[in-house]
């Protein structure tokens, strides 16, 4: 078992035992949970950095370093919020344990590195992979106050706003993400847009969130009805970013299973 195996691996345990601590109430718990959170997302950094070094190139094209890098992102996100607005640390249990989950997958693909083709060297495909990944980022720490909401743990009487405003930033990322990547195509293959399986589930996605976020404004729908509605788009994000490349072909999977 190599050092890096060992490091990722405790990564993964200190999200989730953090993702568990952070359920209860008590504020002692918690504040032990945000400081494994912590020195989890410094040693994902060092990691993410060490890998940079090692390969030579930004690493965000394997899906071992999709896997890695989206994980980073949903731990930075959440400490970011939670940090800001301590009421939703709850959402720590969906968002930390998807983190974990993450790092933990990642360990079950190749760390292989692969040279970027001609058609990836552009500053676009950079900003495509950060879009996506913050944009899961978002859309779980959304899921994850709709879920504690839900489950009475975040009791506060602005737990809505938050909920909508975090399901509105995971929508407008996503888009950008789709905007910038449109951009990118055009460069690499000759054509924005091509009907590919994953450009239409994204797509598919963005129209979701668009339908969530207005049926948030219906009076039938306000409060924890909406919340569970909410959580369809990001279930669409999770398949089209992971689920998809099980089941289809797409261009997008040249080396996502390596």
């Amino acid at each position: 078992m190599s050092v890096i195996t060992v490091i990722q691996g405790g990564i993964a345990a200190l999200y989730l035992g953090a993702a568990i601590l952070l359920w209860p109430s008590s504020v002692r718990m918690q504040r032990l949970a945000i400081a494994l959170a912590l020195l989890g997302a410094l040693l994902h950094l060092g990691l993410f950095s060490l890998r940079w070094q090692d390969i030579g190139q930004i690493p965000i094209i394997t899906r071992y370093e999709d896997l890695t890098v989206d994980a980073l992102a949903v731990a930075l996100v959440f400490l970011a919020v939670q940090w800001r607005l301590p009421e939703l640390r709850p959402a720590g249990l969906l968002t930390l344990g998807v983190a974990g989950l993450g790092v933990a997958w990642a360990l079950f693909h190749s760390r292989g590195a692969f040279p970027m083709d001609p058609s990836l060297r552009t500053n676009w495909l950079i900003i495509h992979a950060q879009l996506n990944s913050f944009a899961i980022g978002a859309g779980t720490l959304a899921a994850g106050v709709h879920m504690a909401w839900l489950a009475g743990r975040i009791n506060s009487p602005d737990a809505a706003i938050l909920a909508g405003r975090l399901a509105g930033w995971a929508f407008f990322l996503w888009a950008a993400m789709v905007a910038a990547g449109s951009y990118w195509a055009s460069l690499a293959w000759g054509r924005y847009w091509g009907w590919d399986p994953i450009e239409s589930w994204a797509f598919a996605t963005i129209v979701a969130y668009a339908f969530v976020l207005h049926l948030r404004h219906k009076p039938a729908w306000r409060g924890k009805r909406w919340a569970v509605v909410a959580l369809l788009p990001y279930a669409m994000m999770l398949f089209t970013t992971y689920g998809l490349l099980l089941i289809m072909r797409s261009i997008h999977g040249q080396y996502l299973f390596k």
